[in-house]
């Protein structure tokens, strides 16, 4: 399944001791694909310490170590694309510190695809989340759309791409854990009809230091990023840096004076962002023309329910399945079911609206 030289890399990744920066100057700085540990090791010392070298190296020769890691990434169906794959994205290849292992679960297919980012704060405006959405329905008709797994704009932008399955969620941290817990429903449709990737190893817990750098990532894969908001110290504004550095296209939200969760947004469009509010400015700079959706038919259910939610604008779950004489959960699948198609938006807090 692997060749000698992605079994070395995955190999060399497993290391929580190795920084991603050292673990890729290893891997790039030999002539040769298969990294010669004893050749750096005084780069390693110098960056670690001897003790952690002999660690290091007690564990990368062993062939009973390399096959405990497939088996153990094996048992948890994650996929390997590695530095040395034909199937690892280019866009992320040509960035100046790119992992050397993705992590994957979904459809690894998607990593050749073209891609698009769509990023944000936690708290976003509902208004903005319904833009968010319908922007990435747009979108993942010509990119897959990558992104993160978090509250707001997050979530709107993996709902609004999740009809075509045109998605891709870069996670912060290992497979063996869900961040944050409640998203977990998310987390599976995802792999289910999408792709999850990670550059960590599947024990490797979410640590706050570990989503900025994951963000390089995500505009490392993509060929533009939109930026649909974001405070003034917005984890967004990483990922913009790291898209403007890169030279990649990068596509900003206004807003107004005082607004909070936009203040990183304004920011942005003064130092040079394109500003916009609407995917045909997004598609044009990419010489794409907007293609409108086929439109999906409703079972009975599902029409009455979108009417009562048309009605009023938006529902709050428990009103409706009072309305509709039903329980609440009974009303989930076909909520999942408006928002798949595009005619709905969740906006926390158990409430709904039309876009």
């Amino acid at each position: 399944m692997y060749t000698k030289d992605e079994l070395t890399l995955i190999a060399l990744c497993s290391f929580e001791e190795l920084t991603y920066k050292t673990a890729f100057t290893l891997m790039h700085g030999l002539e040769s694909k298969t990294p010669d540990f004893a050749k750096f090791e005084d780069m390693l010392i110098k960056s670690h310490s001897a003790g952690v070298y002999n660690k290091i190296k007690g564990r990368f020769f062993s062939e009973e170590y390399r096959a405990r890691i497939l088996q153990s990434l094996q048992r948890r169906k994650i996929v390997c694309v590695t530095y040395f794959s034909e199937d690892y994205p280019e866009y992320l290849r040509q960035t100046p510190f790119p992992p050397l292992v993705l992590y994957c679960k979904g459809n690894t297919s998607l990593l050749k695809t073209r891609c698009f980012s769509v990023v944000g704060s936690r708290v976003t405006a509902p208004a903005a989340l319904t833009e968010c959405k319908k922007i990435s329905r747009g979108l993942a008709r010509h990119f897959t759309v990558v992104t993160g797994m978090a509250d707001g704009a997050d979530s709107a932008a993996i709902e609004g791409a999740l009809e075509s399955g045109r998605v891709i969620s870069v996670l912060a941290h290992g497979f063996d854990y869900c961040y944050p817990a409640y998203n977990d429903r998310l987390v599976k449709t995802v792999e289910e009809r999408g792709l999850l990737i990670t550059e960590h190893t599947p024990q490797i817990a979410p640590k706050a230091y570990l989503f900025p750098v994951r963000n390089r990532i995500i505009a490392g894969l993509s060929e533009g990023t939109l930026v649909v908001s974001a405070g003034e110290k917005s984890g967004a504004l990483i990922t913009a840096d790291y898209a403007v550095e890169y030279g990649r296209q990068l596509f900003v939200f206004p807003y107004n004076i005082g607004v909070a969760s936009g203040a990183g947004c304004n920011s942005l469009i003064k130092k040079g962002g394109q500003l916009t509010d609407n995917i045909l400015d997004i598609l044009s700079a990419f010489g794409l023309d907007f293609k409108e959706p086929e439109k999906q038919p409703l079972s009975e259910e599902e029409q009455r329910l979108f009417s009562l939610i048309g009605s009023s604008g938006e529902i709050f779950v428990p009103d409706a399945a009072e309305k509709l004489g039903r329980q609440p959960f009974q009303l989930i699948p076909l909520l999942t079911s408006l928002e798949v198609k595009g005619l709905i938006v969740r906006l926390g807090g158990n409430r709904y609206a039309v876009i």
